[in-house]
């Protein structure tokens, strides 16, 4: 049972997941679920390439996510939004700085590209934060 416990908080609550096309954290996919009364979930997993990190916080209608992709891998953040250009990293327009390349809207989810770094987006919730 613990077992199932640990995937739901990783994989969906904090939203750790391998991207199945690079197996072994070549790739990383941060999926974070804003779910119930949550308003903070903080992670991290030490993978073969190092430590990944995510971190939300949800205020009011705001949410902030801070991730970390280690060296040599590159991720995929689905930042909680229905509103891409309420999203912004360290201060700025998130499609507007450096390495960070805007993918698609995917329903609730903003969809990025980053190479490894840390980063921290902050993006507006929509009217119906819970997202599963």
């Amino acid at each position: 049972m613990l077992g199932q416990i640990n995937e739901w908080f990783y994989h969906d609550l904090a939203g750790i997941q391998d991207d199945p096309a690079s197996p072994g954290f070549g790739k990383i996919i941060i999926k974070p679920a804003i779910v119930g009364d949550l308003s903070w979930v903080k992670a991290s997993y030490d993978s073969i390439s190092g430590k990944i990190i995510s971190e939300w916080r949800r205020v009011g209608r705001t949410v902030t996510l801070h991730v970390i992709i280690p060296a040599n891998t590159s991720g995929t953040i689905y930042v909680p939004t229905t509103d891409s250009t309420s999203v912004h990293e360290t201060g700025k327009v998130a499609s507007q700085s450096p390495g960070i390349q805007f993918l698609r809207m995917d329903g609730l989810y903003a969809l990025y590209h980053v190479p490894s770094g840390e980063y921290q987006f902050d993006a507006l919730l929509s009217v119906n934060a819970s997202i599963k």
